[in-house]
């Protein structure tokens, strides 16, 4: 029984003894490394951009008011239509004023008359004073007649052009050209002066009114200085904008107005731009973004937004050292351009940063990376 025994330990034994052996002679594969896409971080040329909020308003905005009293009979535009500077737009009944400016012309004809017959006394007595015949103050008489009609006269003739004004007033026309509003009136209202008639705008060209904020004033005013740029002015620069919509006007506008002083509660400076609108799509009241560009190029360290990660402690990016490790490094970003941000501190150029293959790596963990062949930073990808 104790052979038996021995013989199956022995048994046992052995088979353990040969599956250690196996296993020392088969080590375990090595474990694939997670694959990477990596840019190398280059200074590239940009173009500095700033984008500022705005709003539309029109270059002439006028208040069409009447200056008469009396009955409408007319509307000579469609509401909303673009019209030309002097198209009749309204007409008043014109009967009274019309008669008024008779009434001043009969009044002129009957002092042209009294002048005319001062006139010729006048004359008369000069001719009889050397004679005697009529006496020094019957002559300073018929020169204070003389002179009394002459006024006369004059005062007819400014009140017969006053009826004629009036008169004038009764058909109203357009002030500028531009795009009209609805009727405030409708015919047969008895309107009064001052009464709002219509509003007519001018969209060519159009204005866009903004607000920046001093520092960005004169820090560029400064770099005009630094670059030896002195002559440009903010009114050179050249302006786009973004509609509502997200898409960019056509045009390119200039800035045409700085004010003269910064808004002490709000720490900025009013300006203003102006564009053709030509086609006329800007209409006044739009909230839209300016684009404002620098005339000048700078070199900048950009990283692609695919490559930014943000948590806690910040944004940061995925940095691969000379061993091919996965290093975390916080970064300071500035403005974005295009599919880019700047970078101002945090990484250096030359390194290689993760752009595509995040969610598979972790800080100090190694990895096989594969250079990007097409450069991450054109916005054309």
């Amino acid at each position: 029984m104790v052979r038996i025994f021995s013989g199956r330990v022995g048994l046992v034994w052995g088979a353990a003894l040969l599956l250690s052996a196996c296993g020392e002679n088969q080590a375990p594969a090595p474990r694939a490394l997670p694959s990477v896409v990596v840019a190398k971080a280059e200074v590239q040329p940009v173009q500095p951009q700033a984008d500022f909020v705005g709003r539309t308003q029109a270059s002439e905005d006028v208040s069409i008011n009447a200056q008469v009293q009396g009955q409408l009979l007319k509307r000579h535009f469609v509401e909303g239509d673009d019209v030309e500077s002097g198209a009749l737009l309204f007409e008043v009944d014109p009967q009274t004023f019309q008669a008024q400016v008779e009434q001043q012309k009969a009044m002129l004809t009957q002092a042209e008359a009294s002048r005319d017959v001062a006139i010729m006394n006048w004359e008369r007595g000069k001719k009889l004073l050397p004679d005697g015949m009529i006496s020094a103050q019957d002559m300073d008489e018929l020169t204070s007649r003389k002179l009394t009609t002459a006024a006369a006269v004059v005062q007819a003739q400014a009140a017969l052009e006053a009826a004629q004004v009036q008169l004038g007033h009764t058909k109203i026309y357009a002030p500028i050209s531009g795009r009209i509003s609805d009727a405030k009136v409708s015919v047969g209202d008895i309107i009064s002066p001052q009464t709002l008639m219509a509003n007519l705008v001018q969209l060519s060209p159009m204005w866009v009114t903004f607000q920046a904020p001093e520092r960005a004033l004169i820090t560029a005013q400064q770099k005009f200085r630094e670059n030896q740029m002195g002559d440009l002015t903010l009114e050179d620069l050249i302006v786009r904008l973004e509609l509502p919509n997200g898409t960019t006007f056509e045009e390119t506008g200039n800035i045409d107005f700085v004010s003269n002083r910064v808004d002490a509660a709000t720490g900025t400076l009013g300006l203003r731009a102006k564009f053709d609108n030509q086609s006329k799509l800007l209409l006044p009241g739009l909230f839209v973004t300016l684009m404002i560009e620098s005339p000048m190029k700078d070199e900048a360290l950009l990283v692609p937004q695919s490559a930014v990660q943000e948590d806690q402690q910040g944004r940061f990016v995925m940095v691969l050292t000379a061993e091919n490790k996965v290093q975390k490094r916080l970064v300071e970003l500035g403005d974005r351009f295009g599919i880019n941000w700047l970078v101002i501190s945090g990484l250096e150029e030359g390194e290689m940063i993760v752009v595509d293959g995040l969610q598979k790596i972790r800080p100090g963990i190694e990895v096989k990376a594969v250079e990007q062949d097409v450069k991450p930073f054109s916005d054309t990808q």
